[in-house]
């Protein structure tokens, strides 16, 4: 007769160790490359050093509705910027010093939505105006301000997430108060830069780790009133799953300052220009990174 101990011996009992430290984990993405790109890179190191069992949910459009996903316990960890969480999500004045934007940013979530933000990745993305080189219309302009003075009327485009972010499409108008000839265009940011090549638009906001620029075909105009400041990128960790399962944060904490802006942009030239796969892409960075 089988005892009912020889069920837990040493196999069992590894076996069952083994299913409780292979955690569950919702790997949230916004719907541009970058947010994309780095909820692969999350799933890649958790898959490897923890074995980790991955829900990649990709695609979510806009911070409040990542964020939405993050209260709600629809999204565990994704990628976000300390501009947008102070002037979008927290609604809250962004400290100068950078240990204090640290501390704050790391005490205001906790508060407002039980969540951790891990510390800073290493690179930050700034909101960049961007015109033809050859535009003659430019030939002699070169800040924001200069295009805000011209009245004959520019046609801009920009992403949904710019256009209805309070920290984004509001302050560049509100600021500089940009004429517009037609209506603001919202596309995906590849089809704002065929835009621009077929004139459709003048303009498009991107982001400083947009790996076409700095390029000779374009032209960053200066944000010269500094309406677009320091934009760091962290990694914001349900604090349920931070506390349940210590070694996911521990995991994650590792990709601290280990992508700076350069690093950022030669990832995204992989996937925008050069046209590979996320998990391909991944998988070759935690590798040099010596990560994995």
């Amino acid at each position: 007769m089988l005892n009912r101990r020889a069920l837990l011996t040493a196999p069992g009992l590894a076996f069952l160790s083994g299913c409780k430290r292979a955690p569950r984990v919702k790997v949230g993405g916004k719907e541009n490359i970058e947010g994309s790109l780095l909820a692969e890179i999350m799933s890649q190191l958790l898959e490897r050093k923890l074995t980790a069992q991955i829900e990649r949910r990709m695609g979510i459009k806009g911070a409040n509705a990542v964020y939405a996903a993050l209260q709600g316990s629809d999204v565990d960890v994704y990628l976000e910027y300390s501009r947008i969480a102070f002037q979008v999500l927290l609604k809250s004045i962004e400290p100068i010093d950078l240990t204090m934007r640290l501390e704050k940013l790391q005490k205001d979530f906790r508060t407002n939505a039980q969540a951790e933000w891990l510390g800073f990745l290493g690179f930050e993305n700034i909101h960049t105006a961007v015109v033809r080189a050859d535009d003659p219309a430019f030939e002699k302009i070169n800040t924001l301000s200069q295009a805000g003075a011209d009245r004959t009327g520019w046609k801009l485009g920009c992403t949904s997430e710019f256009a209805q972010s309070s920290e984004g499409y509001q302050v560049l108008k509100t600021t500089y108060q940009i004429p517009e000839r037609t209506g603001t265009r919202l596309e995906p940011i590849n089809q704002l830069y065929f835009g621009l090549g077929d004139k459709r638009i003048d303009m498009l906001i991107t982001g400083s780790t947009d790996p076409r620029i700095p390029n000779q075909k374009y032209k960053v105009l200066v944000d010269d009133r500094g309406i677009f400041t320091s934009n760091q990128a962290g990694l914001l960790l349900r604090q349920e799953v931070a506390a349940t399962n210590p070694q996911v944060r521990e995991v994650l904490d590792s990709l601290n300052g280990k992508i700076d802006n350069t690093t950022m942009k030669n990832l995204n030239r992989e996937i925008e220009i050069n046209k590979r796969g996320l998990a391909e892409v991944a998988i070759e960075w935690l590798t040099s990174a010596k990560l994995i």
